[in-house]
């Protein structure tokens, strides 16, 4: 990445980010310099433009930013701001664990997983150059949700953090009925993106063959394998196969299970190939990632 030339990207923890157990928090911020420093963090982040505009970095790309646009960025991966005019931005800094029992009930919406499932670091024209514009009428409407949000968090009035997580909720609800709309209107191309994400989430947990997923969408393995990789610049095994390590790492940081049950849980044959692709995913063995996980939390409480 030379957008920033001799500037090493800045990692953010969550620690000092999120009120007590509060799953989201917002952050509005006018940029009044040219450029943002590189930087990642261990949160997600969904960004919503609010004025002005920008080019945002990504890997080894840049695109244009707009009042409007929304995008997401995942936890570990790099990204910075330039060529700022004015810049005005809403991020939502979120836990997805904290959010698991209304997650579930947004992932019935296919657009839930083209927009917060797939990988925004990846080329393909499913992200649809990697945000969602949002027309007039939904962008006021993100724009209110965004304010009060941001009025809950300043005056703090008895059960601002329960409005405060049912407002941000309705964001995610906005953008994810948002997507859908885009699909039945001619994005046959995202409904079958779509298809295979929920079709992965739903039956990570055992062994998937391409065959299986490839009469699920009506087409031959081959097919899928190009289709699939056009789309999201990766192929059906290596994404399934990344989304059952995330799914091992979420089970790490909330529960006490064993490792051979946790790889029992998320697809892997057994507790050494869960440990050689975990290690290899996160640089840390699954036990050491538990425990870094679990000296973390005692030192935010």
């Amino acid at each position: 990445m030379d957008q920033f030339p001799g500037k090493a990207p800045h990692f953010i923890t969550s620690d000092h980010h999120f009120h007590r157990d509060m799953p989201v928090a917002l952050r509005i911020r006018d940029y009044s310099e040219n450029s943002d420093l590189l930087h990642s963090h261990e949160f997600h982040e969904l960004v919503l433009v609010l004025g002005g505009s920008g080019l945002h970095v990504l890997q080894e790309r840049s695109y244009p930013i707009y009042p409007g646009d929304v995008f997401l960025i995942k936890p570990r991966q790099v990204h910075g701001y330039r060529n700022l005019k004015k810049l005005n931005i809403a991020n939502f800094l979120y836990l997805p664990d904290r959010l698991a029992a209304e997650l579930d009930q947004l992932k019935s919406l296919l657009g839930y997983y083209v927009f917060f499932e797939s990988d925004p670091l990846l080329a393909g024209r499913a992200r649809y150059k990697n945000r969602l514009t949002l027309e007039a009428e939904r962008f006021n409407q993100a724009r209110e949700l965004t304010l009060r949000m941001r009025r809950e968090q300043q005056r703090q009035t008895p059960g601002w953090e329960l409005m405060s997580r049912l407002l941000f909720l309705q964001l995610m609800l906005l953008i994810c009925r948002t997507f859908s709309k885009s699909e039945t209107t001619g994005s046959e191309e995202t409904m079958k993106i779509g298809r295979i994400l929920r079709y992965f989430e739903e039956n990570y947990a055992r062994p998937v063959a391409l065959a299986e997923v490839a009469r699920h969408c009506g087409c031959s393995v081959p097919t899928l394998t190009r289709f699939f990789r056009e789309a999201m610049d990766d192929s059906p095994i290596d994404y399934l196969n990344r989304l059952r390590l995330d799914k091992a790492a979420e089970l790490l940081r909330s529960s006490r299970l064993p490792v051979t049950e946790i790889a029992r849980k998320t697809g892997f044959c057994d507790s050494n190939y869960l440990t050689k692709c975990f290690t290899r995913r996160f640089a840390l063995s699954p036990r050491a990632y538990r425990k870094m996980n679990s000296e973390r939390r005692v030192q935010v409480s």
